[in-house]
């Protein structure tokens, strides 16, 4: 006979049971969840023994390099977010939008400035650069990181015999007679000191900053990386190949002994010009990181009092400027692509009392080849004659395919065949429209410039800045046309030099002065016939002031 369980006494074990159980599970949910933030105390514990033991590995070995790169790339980004978040905060519809706009431009400005400054090295190489292009970029950018030149962060006396202990394997006093720890300038990649040899002559000494080759590498790819995210941004915004293509450039301007040697073909380039001077290289006291060269006295051709002081005349050292950056640019190829006022002084030749022009910092090379030399060349008169068909000609020869566009962007303004001819000065108005030309057709020069020769990029970086120095001292020399009679002198130097091609030469170079003279003559006709409109009272009102303005341009043509 089956028993009947009893309710009572099974649901009263049941209940033990769970109960049992239940403070079982806790007691391990206890366990479980202590030994669980224990486990999270061990690993942020180990997380930063390890931080440590990495940021001491790096200060021991590397000078704390890469931790210096990680505290660059933060505060890079930093200053690309501030901006990127001002300028969307612009509304166009906004009627004072121009002039916030304006307040925004100065704003990032001295945020790019103060970073640059802190980060050093490739940044403020960089901002110099942006300094250059000043027909493009607002007012605010370039005279902000104008700066850039002579506004440099000095390093310590220890970072310097640093340097001379690993190339030399000695300090500078075992080195030099006489060495002063105080920079004389203080450059994007090095400081120059002033030196004393054992022999008496007084040299200046370049030295790298210590870390920079190391950290070289990790900027440049903080500084791509910032350019891809605004052009993610910012579709208007497309810079950032241009520092793809210009690397190894760059890469090559660390090495000081492939300084030294571009110095010395540079001088032998020039040295049928015999005002140009390039500084003798000591290469006994020269290494990758350090750079002695003779140390000549002068003024930075941007310094207008001291040329003056001088007794120079503005005229001639233009002149003179002009005629060296043509004979690089279309003869001998070997262009320097950094010529900032920095890199250019003016002194006064003891012989003659006129000036002389004295080439630096030798880092920055670009090669054209023969055959961009000699298309160049023709373009370039071809452009200042209105020579539609020998433009279109040069141009493909270079693999352009808009040479309207090109001539602009060579020129740095606009260029039409049936327009003024091309002029060395700008006014205000005339720069505010080529800002706003740049801005509308913004793709079409960013194609043009990635259609052209990439050699030509830092030609137009030159071209760029001597424009620039011509601009500061007022537009005293047409530089369009001088530079088009030396591209001319070196068509016929590539030539086979044959008498039937002195004959070609000579027949062109007739005609490029005829049409120059005949442009003259036809604006002199005019001012003489609006005189006569004036005493008759017919004169149109503001022509007599526009023909005035053509006449002055003429003048510097025809000197």
């Amino acid at each position: 006979m089956l028993q009947t369980p009893n309710l009572r006494y099974v649901s009263r074990k049941l209940w033990l049971s769970k109960t049992f159980h239940s403070k079982r599970s806790t007691a391990q949910r206890q366990v479980r969840s202590q030994f669980k933030w224990r486990n999270v105390s061990y690993v942020r514990l180990g997380s930063l023994l390890a931080g440590a033991c990495a940021v001491g590995y790096d200060g021991v070995v590397n000078d704390f390099t890469y931790c210096g790169s990680f505290v660059r790339f933060g505060r890079s980004l930093k200053t690309a977010t501030l901006i990127a978040v001002d300028y969307l905060g612009l509304n166009e519809i906004d009627p004072d939008y121009e002039q916030k706009r304006k307040l925004v431009h100065q704003i990032s400005a001295n945020r790019l400035l103060e970073t640059c400054l802190l980060n050093g090295g490739l940044y403020i190489k960089v901002g110099q650069g942006f300094a250059a292009v000043n027909h493009i970029l607002p007012i605010e950018y370039t005279e902000t990181l104008a700066k850039l030149q002579d506004k440099c962060l000095p390093t310590s006396k220890e970072d310097i015999q640093k340097v001379f202990r690993k190339d030399f394997g000695k300090l500078p006093e075992k080195i030099y007679k006489e060495f002063d720890y105080t920079p004389v300038a203080a450059a994007s990649l090095a400081q120059v000191f002033k030196a004393r040899l054992h022999n008496g002559e007084q040299v200046a000494v370049k030295v790298q900053y210590s870390d920079l080759q190391k950290r070289f590498i990790s900027d440049l790819a903080t500084i791509i990386f910032l350019q891809d995210l605004i052009e993610l941004i910012f579709k208007d915004y497309n810079f950032g190949w241009i520092l793809n293509d210009l690397r190894k450039n760059l890469v090559q301007e660390l090495n000081f002994e492939q300084e030294g040697k571009n110095a010395e073909r540079c001088a032998r380039d020039l040295r049928k010009l015999s005002y140009v001077h390039v500084p003798k290289v000591y290469w006994g006291f020269t290494k990758r990181r350090v750079l002695t060269l003779e140390w000549i006295d002068g003024v930075k051709i941007s310094d207008l009092a001291s040329i003056k002081k001088l007794g120079l005349s503005l005229k001639d050292v233009d002149q003179k400027l002009f005629t060296m950056c043509a004979e690089q640019i279309f003869k001998s190829g070997f262009v320097h692509a950094d010529p900032h006022p920095g890199n250019i002084f003016v002194r006064k030749n003891k012989r003659n009392g006129k000036a002389d022009i004295v080439i630096l910092d030798h880092g920055l090379y670009e090669e054209m080849p023969r055959s961009v030399r000699v298309a160049l060349s023709q373009f370039w008169v071809a452009t200042v004659q209105r020579d539609e068909m020998g433009m279109k000609a040069a141009a493909r020869r270079m693999n352009v395919v808009d040479y309207m566009k090109f001539a602009s962007v060579l020129f740095q303004q606009p260029v039409t065949i049936e327009g003024p001819r091309i002029r060395s000065k700008l006014t205000q108005e005339d720069v505010d429209h080529i800002q706003k030309v740049a801005k509308e057709q913004f793709e079409i020069i960013m194609s043009t410039l990635r259609e052209m020769p990439r050699c030509l990029l830092f030609v137009t970086r030159n071209l760029n800045t001597v424009r620039a120095i011509s601009n500061k001292h007022g537009d005293v020399v047409d530089r369009p046309c001088l530079m088009a009679r030396c591209a001319q002198r070196s068509i016929y130097d590539h030539s086979s030099r044959s008498p039937l091609e002195y004959f070609k030469w000579l027949t062109r170079r007739v005609y490029f002065e005829y049409c120059l003279w005949i442009s003259a003559f036809k604006l002199r006709w005019m001012d003489w016939y609006l005189n006569f409109l004036y005493l008759v009272g017919r004169a149109p009102e503001g022509a007599r002031t526009l023909i005035k303005d053509a006449m002055d341009q003429e003048k510097h043509v025809l000197r």
